[in-house]
């Protein structure tokens, strides 16, 4: 299932909003719906990795894998 993210357009520095889906892909490509410009967005700097302290005999940490810390606005630049 999808969210509606806010985009900030590497072109004509516009926000818009687009309803995508987050995979584990690092890498999202949208399209500018003011100027049409191709962008891409790179969500591995958004990567956490999420922990949580059992309490109790040992006191572990438990690994629970990544989460995405997504700015309000992702800013995206011209594809390569």
């Amino acid at each position: 299932m999808g969210n509606r993210f806010t985009f900030k357009c590497w072109n004509c520095h516009k926000d818009y909003t687009l309803f995508r889906e987050i995979t584990n892909e690092q890498v999202l490509t949208v399209a500018c719906p003011y100027c049409d410009s191709e962008a891409v967005v790179d969500l591995d700097p958004y990567r956490k990795t999420v922990t949580s302290v059992m309490r109790g005999i040992g006191d572990k940490e438990q690994d629970l894998g990544e989460a995405l810390e997504l700015p309000e606005v992702l800013p995206t630049h011209k594809p390569d």
